[in-house]
């Protein structure tokens, strides 16, 4: 009889339909900050060491940073040939986007010179049209938002084959510090853009600026994800991973209860369809209706 009971309650304990399970996917990560699904696991990069690692502690590449303020080892993301680019601040402060894994590192693009705040640094590369997209915040510099042929406060397309004198083009312009924004699987740019101050943070298309939602106040957006009709957000100040649905009008709705409440720098979707995300020193795997 204690068999059965100990046998049935392994059972019980075993995933729901053969599903990876929830939990800790690494501990005692260093300020996680930048993370890609690879391989059917995940990449992620720590802000102040420049390491990017897999699931199974395999260092890929390791890049020089400043980490000042808000800089270090900002984005990562990887395309269809298992290219692996990175965007960081180097210790002389430019932001900058290269490839770094497989082969030597080279340099995509050479940025401006970083600030302490607002610096964005997020990378994404669009499914539609292979665009590789860089997130740049307002430098402290509001002024040059509007300023076309600035880098501020706009979303900016590069070639991930060009070399780091490239000419830009832009999403869109007119944000603060556009660091938590993802693709969804048919190219379309979704953004959580931060606010200075006591400013309404914005939820919405970024490719161009759609309706707006905002966000609760002092989110501090750092993660976003799109899952198919879904997006998440994770916000640095309150450390929810909150969803929201999108509706026909390209305007996003929240939905139901948090979906984990110690989200600090970064959600990404997996493969196998759970949300990964970064408590800072720790990366967990949750299912987004769980």
């Amino acid at each position: 009889m204690k068999r059965s009971v100990v046998f049935v309650v392994a059972v019980l304990l075993l995933p729901a339909c053969g599903k990876p399970p929830e939990g800790v996917l690494v501990r005692g990560a260093r300020d996680v900050t930048a993370m890609v699904p690879f391989d059917g696991g995940l990449l992620y990069g720590e802000r102040t060491t420049g390491r990017i690692l897999d699931l199974d502690g395999k260092v890929h590449a390791r890049v020089r940073v400043s980490s000042k303020g808000q800089r270090g080892l900002l984005g990562l993301a990887v395309d269809e040939d298992r290219n692996i680019f990175a965007s960081w601040t180097r210790p002389d402060l430019r932001l900058v986007v290269a490839k770094v894994a497989p082969g030597p590192q080279r340099l995509v693009w050479l940025g401006p010179r970083s600030t302490d705040l607002y610096t964005g640094g997020h990378i994404a590369i669009s499914p539609e049209d292979g665009v590789l997209a860089v997130g740049v915040g307002d430098l402290q510099d509001p002024g040059a938002v509007s300023d076309s042929k600035a880098p501020n406060g706009k979303i900016l397309k590069l070639d991930p084959d060009g070399g780091p004198d490239q000419k830009w083009t832009s999403y869109s312009y007119g944000w603060n510090n556009p660091f938590a924004f993802d693709f969804t699987e048919f190219g379309a740019l979704w953004l959580a853009d931060n606010a200075p101050g006591g400013g309404r943070e914005r939820l919405g298309r970024a490719d161009p600026v759609g309706p707006n939602t905002y966000l609760p106040s002092r989110t501090a957006p750092s993660g976003l994800a799109v899952a198919g009709d879904k997006v998440f957000v994770c916000g640095f100040r309150t450390r929810l991973l909150l969803r929201y649905r999108v509706l026909r009008n390209q305007a996003a709705r929240p939905e139901g209860p948090p979906v984990a409440r110690d989200c600090l720098l970064g959600v990404v979707e997996l493969e196998d369809g759970r949300l990964a995300y970064s408590t800072g020193t720790s990366i967990k795997a949750v299912y987004p209706e769980s």
